[in-house]
């Protein structure tokens, strides 16, 4: 079964990605249903990444609900080889490029008490959790695109390396350099935060 867990990959198997791809076949010869599937088991991983470079929720619900009706527009041309997630998140970009909102970030302590709400967190902790999320956000563009892109991906989206892997066409090996580079940047960046304390 297609994966919804937030926690985990889209696709959790070998044997998810063979089902999404028959979805996607079946989509073509114009079965809805089978679109409505590919539509849930992929979008919570394409909002989630938009939701991260926008911070207007009607903007956000826009390019998600764009990127799907190109993507089924598509669907006569699409070939099944290449990852649906690659061919949704490439799309959104584009169209977010075409808004011109590159630098439009959502703060990052919004987001994390709209995916993670929980009333038995610490109060210091959320403070403290809420300063840090704040100075990562200012100090995002500080990184470079792929930087940047992979971060957004792997924690906001919640992306496999191989997930990221395929949308930004790079080796996971060197996604993984990527990634370990830019967390080592923004550690230096908000190091006077733990100064503070």
């Amino acid at each position: 079964m297609l994966s919804q867990n937030n926690n985990s990959s889209v696709i959790s198997s070998v044997g998810d990605e063979i089902a999404l791809k028959k979805l996607i076949l079946s989509a073509k010869k114009g079965d809805s249903h089978s679109f409505e599937l590919v539509y849930t088991a992929l979008f919570t991983p394409l909002y989630r990444y938009v939701r991260s470079r926008v911070s207007d929720t009607d903007l956000v619900n826009d390019i998600c609900q764009q990127t799907f009706l190109k993507f089924y527009e598509a669907l006569p041309t699409y070939k099944p080889e290449k990852s649906p997630l690659a061919y949704l998140f490439t799309i959104a970009k584009n169209l977010l490029i075409n808004h011109t909102i590159k630098k439009t970030f959502v703060p990052f302590d919004d987001f994390f008490q709209e995916t993670h709400e929980d009333e038995s967190v610490n109060i210091v902790d959320e403070i403290h959790l809420q300063r840090l999320a704040s100075s990562i956000n200012e100090y995002l563009p500080s990184l470079t695109q792929d930087e940047q892109d992979v971060i957004r991906m792997y924690f906001y989206s919640e992306l496999s390396y191989k997930e990221i892997s395929e949308i930004l066409d790079k080796e996971e090996s060197y996604l993984r350099k990527i990634k370990e580079r830019a967390l080592k940047k923004l550690r230096i960046l908000t190091q006077h935060l733990n100064e503070e304390n």
